[in-house]
């Protein structure tokens, strides 16, 4: 009955600052600043660590590449298992704990003195950034968004890219200045004090329950349904193509952009100093941020496997140039290229997820996909590094990424919705 419902709860203050405003656009905002503080940090800061420790300690790269990795199969099982958790304890929860735990493990491997003692902290700050990075923060967009959810998505993982444009060039000075420990400490700092109080003072779990309708629109007739009702569970889901196509595309596409990634510093500092190398990575971080604005506004327009298909192979032309470049300009020019795709190919797979499964179980479907496509993340460093200690250099660790990159773009393009499995063809 009419009367038994619940009255919606109040939403925060910060709405009044524009009441006319649909505070899904706050929802994302604060989306964003969780991903600059926690998944840009926790992202960026492997390709530092990699440079830094090997700089410091005299570690080998394949031995530092296989932290990095190992961090990137962590965040797969920690990701699978955040979203499962989400829909039982919230989003905000795991952000409020993912923050604290990716700041005290900052601190702490920033200190570490022996091999044993980086494998131990590179796992657990793996943990803090899945549950305080992707997953949740696609799960709140997608309930808050549907028809605007490619925009609304592009804005929430901007904050990666700026994550990236600000705390690089920092870590990389506060290295140089005062050292691994104290650039480890201020980014846990940050990461501590901009986390908190966007869980505490911004982020809101469900539009329904404040008495709203994604998009801020109320639907023409009856209640908002779900595009794939069969797919909402993981179970489900593993039963259709499409879940396996994702899986392995973006699988080798991550693959090649995080092997890549963990190593640019150190093909930087190796060819054109740190000074460039920081320029370089920030206009990596720039060319991503200007990709998604760019992007974003015509992906809730065009079918998504098309966009993603061209961002893999522009992703695998960025990489040649990089590899072969001669110079400093290039080298930038090249790193700006690369960012163009890389944080649109990071947003495309929950877009996909979105548009292919049930909203209502998105947590579990991109947690178990996120599985898949962290762990073969994972190895993209080691490989790398393991190429470059037995090949002597990048170059050609740098052209086999760059023929991944167009291999993830053939099975892109061989996706498929399909109704009878509970596909949604658009959500």
């Amino acid at each position: 009955m009419e009367s038994s419902r619940a009255l919606p709860t109040r939403l925060p203050a910060i709405h009044r600052l524009a009441p006319g405003l649909f505070y899904g656009w706050w929802v994302a905002l604060g989306a964003c600043l969780i991903s600059f503080a926690c998944a840009g940090v926790g992202f960026y800061s492997q390709g530092i660590l990699i440079d830094a420790l090997c700089n410091e300690r005299g570690w080998s790269r394949t031995m530092v590449s296989g932290a990095s990795g190992l961090y990137f199969v962590f965040s797969g099982f920690a990701g699978m298992l955040v979203g499962r958790g989400l829909d039982r304890f919230g989003e905000r929860a795991f952000i409020g704990v993912g923050a604290c735990l990716l700041a005290a493990s900052l601190a702490a491997v920033g200190r570490v003195q022996s091999v044993g003692m980086l494998y131990l902290w590179i796992p657990l700050m793996a943990i803090g950034v899945s549950m305080s990075g992707p997953v949740p923060t696609a799960s709140l967009v997608t309930r808050w968004f549907v028809a605007l959810r490619a925009r609304a998505m592009s804005l929430s993982q901007t904050g990666v890219s700026l994550g990236g444009i600000a705390t690089v060039p920092l870590s990389i000075w506060m290295i140089a200045a005062y050292g691994l420990p104290a650039a480890m400490t201020a980014l846990a700092v940050l990461v501590f004090g901009v986390a908190l109080p966007v869980v505490v003072f911004v982020l809101r779990g469900d539009p329904i329950g404040h008495g709203l309708f994604p998009d801020g629109r109320r639907p023409a007739a009856g209640p908002i349904a779900s595009a794939a009702p069969r797919a909402s569970r993981t179970r489900d889901a593993i039963r259709v193509a499409a879940f396996w196509g994702i899986m392995l595309a973006f699988g080798l596409g991550l693959f090649a952009q995080v092997g890549f990634l963990a190593h640019q510093i150190a093909w930087l500092r190796e060819r054109i100093g740190p000074a460039d190398a920081a320029l370089a990575v920030s206009a990596t971080a720039v060319g991503s941020i200007a990709g998604r604005l760019l992007v974003g506004p015509i992906a809730d327009r065009i079918e998504k496997r098309w966009i993603a298909v061209g961002l893999f192979l522009a992703q695998a032309l960025a990489t040649l140039l990089f590899a072969h470049a001669p110079d400093a300009a290039s080298a930038i020019a090249a790193s700006f290229g690369f960012g163009l795709t890389m944080g649109n190919i990071f947003m495309m797979q929950p877009l996909l997820v979105g548009d292919f499964f049930a909203a209502a179980g998105f947590g579990r479907v991109f947690g178990a996909l996120a599985l898949g496509t962290q762990l073969a993340s994972g190895l993209g460093p080691w490989a790398v590094g393991f190429a470059y200690d037995r090949l002597g250099g990048y170059t050609h660790a740098f052209e086999g990424l760059a023929a991944i990159s167009v291999l993830a773009a053939l099975l892109v393009s061989r996706l498929r919705p399909s109704g009878a499995d509970g596909v949604a063809a658009r959500a």
